[in-house]
């Protein structure tokens, strides 16, 4: 069998031998006879199997069907077999995923001197050549096995390592180990190169960012730790395709520059996220949803960045893993067949203490609901889903596994309508720029990944991308262009925003700095170039700016600072301490400046920065939407009515509850008191006539 991504009424979809599969899927660390067969009995035809004995952070084995790596080219399938067979048996009409675990095993590290673990400490061991060598082949036995045998069954592979599987290594904080200083010095060509001290990696809190020429040693070195990490991700797919032939998809967990809050984002190793993202040897990515945004009252977002995946040509699969209102009463379940294994007990005890802060479902309505959100954000998004039952017993619900029936069964029905982006907004977030940032002072966090809340609540749809692919944007759809960390720009970056995409009567809103970093140091002129009005810095200690009612900002200090100093800008707000200029606009012959000194804007200043922008606003009360060229959905727990403005006059039937609305003076009134999550599709167009 061949399988590969190909893009479907304009979806990236998985194409086996001809046959498009439905983009939805299932996984659980304990599969059993009963939720595998419950959600194949639901429509489900994608499941994972999960390769790998090691312990995750719950202290449990990944897998309960045991390891297959033993020694040095001592491979030993059996237990692969016995699970695969397994899913054969409970959904013989499905295709499964190998999951395949590759971090170093314990008797490996004995072998070598006691090396570091790499699922604790990824990059301290990533530049060992015997690892790779040695992992590598056991990756290429595990791939030659399973396609001699179940080339009919298996659609690809996804490739796990570092820390949760996910290729992270925060756990060693960036820090030296004789491999990692001979990986260093090797790139670097100088023997004598040394990492950097504890107190060189982490500065004073408050410096955000770094000097070019002062922090050049300690940029260098960051960079090599990202590009350790990704380039060792590429390193084992290339070597899964050397196998492979391309024949089967790749997929990896990678790229989080959403998600990792703070410190964490340079810890992990994930900033080189560009060259994975582009890698011809990969083909999919997956992440959970965010664990920021998951609680029932908020809105979800994605921890990768869609857009540019999408531009790629990757397909991206968002893991719906949340702690639903089964839990809670797990450990009494009768269904559950894996409720005596050994450490399983503990595991429930240790994720509820995880999750217990506002992110777990209460009840089965919540979780319903919150379902329902995930599975309009993969519509609306063009994104993959899959149901993630973690230990066994999330889903064991007849009201939950109707929903995922349910859901089934309007994916197929949604497959034959365009889901195509109407957005109508730009967001560009830079991995690049994050190397001249002090990772101490945290400002990712309010910049990029608070600033998903906001977005996600504007009142339209937005499509987000690197800021490497901005060039390759057409920027012809977009009102307003939204730039979160623009510090560093290349040439053909500064060269493209003056001259494509101010023009057109389009706006463009930079946070906190931009155009800043140069060869040769930091340069507010050039800053001040890029925005055309005039700045001076502040030093107070501001936190926080008051705009259109509302306040919005950081957690903490940090500087430099900057108040707009330029009388031909029009002021929007100002800080809340020295009450200096700190949002503004400036409109020039054809286009509008934005400027906002903090990022974490506001809804309600994002959504009035987009209205003078021209956006067109589905909703304007802070409601999450989800929307592209045939689906408008929202999701509100706030309000018992949520006024929906559509683009068209007609009548439009609620996909969730099978009701019917038209349109009244533009507006469409849900009701979404008892259901928050609602999507509409138009049913007097003929495309969507038989709907």
């Amino acid at each position: 069998m061949r399988t590969r991504i190909i893009r479907d009424n304009g979806v990236c979809q998985i194409e086996a031998d001809g046959k498009i599969l439905d983009g939805l899927a299932f996984k659980s660390f304990r599969p059993t006879a009963n939720n595998v067969g419950d959600f194949y009995k639901a429509g489900v035809r994608i499941f994972h199997v999960y390769c790998s004995s090691r312990l995750s952070a719950l202290k449990v084995p990944y897998s309960a069907f045991g390891e297959t790596w033993f020694g040095p080219q001592d491979y030993r399938f059996e237990n692969l077999d016995r699970q695969i067979e397994f899913f054969r048996e409970n959904a013989p009409e499905a295709h499964v995923f190998i999951n395949v675990h590759l971090d170093s095993r314990e008797w490996w590290r004995k072998l070598h001197g006691d090396a570091p673990d790499s699922f604790t400490h990824l990059s301290q061991i990533a530049g060992d050549e015997a690892w790779r060598q040695d992992t590598a082949d056991y990756l290429q036995a595990l791939i030659c096995h399973t396609e001699e045998k179940y080339d009919d069954y298996v659609i690809g592979y996804f490739l796990l390592g570092g820390t949760t599987t996910e290729w992270f290594s925060d756990r060693d904080y960036e820090a030296a180990h004789p491999i990692k200083t001979a990986a260093y010095r090797k790139w670097l060509g100088d023997p004598a190169a040394e990492i950097p001290e504890q107190d060189v990696l982490e500065k004073d809190e408050k410096q955000i960012f770094l000097d070019p020429v002062k922090d050049g040693s300690l940029i260098r070195y960051r960079r090599f730790h990202h590009g350790l990490i990704s380039g060792t991700v590429l390193y084992f797919a290339e070597k899964a395709q050397e196998v492979l032939r391309h024949k089967k998809i790749v997929g990896v967990f990678f790229g989080y520059i959403l998600e990792l809050l703070g410190a964490r984002m340079w810890n992990a190793g994930h900033l080189d996220f560009d060259r994975v993202y582009r890698s011809p040897d990969i083909d999919l990515f997956a992440t959970p949803s965010s664990y920021q945004f998951r609680a029932f009252d908020q809105p979800s977002a994605a921890m990768l960045l869609s857009d540019t995946l999408e531009l790629h040509g990757k397909m991206y699969f968002n893991s719906f893993d949340h702690t639903t209102f089964k839990v809670p009463s797990l450990p009494s379940d009768p269904r559950r067949l894996c409720a005596g294994e050994p450490g399983i007990p503990e595991a429930l005890r240790l994720l509820a203490q995880m999750r217990a802060k506002g992110e777990a479902l209460r009840t089965r309505h919540q979780t319903i609901e919150a379902m329902r959100r995930e599975f309009m954000g993969s519509i609306a998004r063009r994104t993959a889903l899959w149901w993630f039952d973690m230990l066994e017993g999330w889903f064991f619900d007849d009201a939950l596994m109707n929903e995922v029936r349910h859901e089934c069964e309007l994916y197929r029905r949604c497959r034959a309508l365009s889901r195509a982006s109407v957005s109508q907004v730009a967001v560009f977030v830079d991995g690049e720029s994050l190397y001249n940032v002090n990772k101490t002072s945290a400002v990712n966090t309010p910049l990029i990944c608070s600033q998903r809340g906001g977005l996600m609540k504007m009142g339209a749809p937005f499509d987000i991308y690197s800021m490497a692919d901005l060039t390759e944007v057409d920027p012809a759809p977009y009102r307003l262009v939204i730039f979160t960390d623009a510090f560093r720009l290349t040439d053909a970056q500064r060269e493209f925003i003056r001259n494509r995409l101010k023009k057109d009567g389009r706006s463009l809103l930079f946070i906190k700095a931009c155009d800043l970093v140069r060869e040769d140091g930091l340069s507010v002129r050039q800053m001040q170039d890029m925005l055309e009005m005039h700045l001076a810095e502040t030093g107070d200690e501001e936190t926080a700016i008051s705009a259109w009612g509302t306040q919005y900002g950081h957690s903490k200090p940090s500087f430099p600072c900057w108040t707009v100093a330029d009388e031909s800008a029009e002021v929007l707000g100002r800080y809340a301490v020295g009450r200096g200029p700190a949002l503004a606009r400036i409109r020039k012959n054809g286009y509008t400046v934005y400027y906002s000194a903090l990022g974490n804007l506001s809804d309600a200043v994002l959504r009035n920065i987009a209205e003078d922008a021209g956006v067109f606003l589905y909703t304007r009360n802070g409601e999450a939407v989800f929307v592209n060229e045939s689906f408008t959905g929202v999701y509100n727990t706030l309000s018992e009515k949520t006024p929906v403005f559509m683009r068209r006059a007609g009548v439009y039937r609620e996909i969730f509850t099978d009701t019917l609305y038209r349109t009244e003076d533009g507006v469409i009134l849900l009701p979404t008191g008892e259901h928050p999550a609602q999507m509409l599709i138009e049913i007097n167009r003929p495309e969507t006539s038989d709907q």
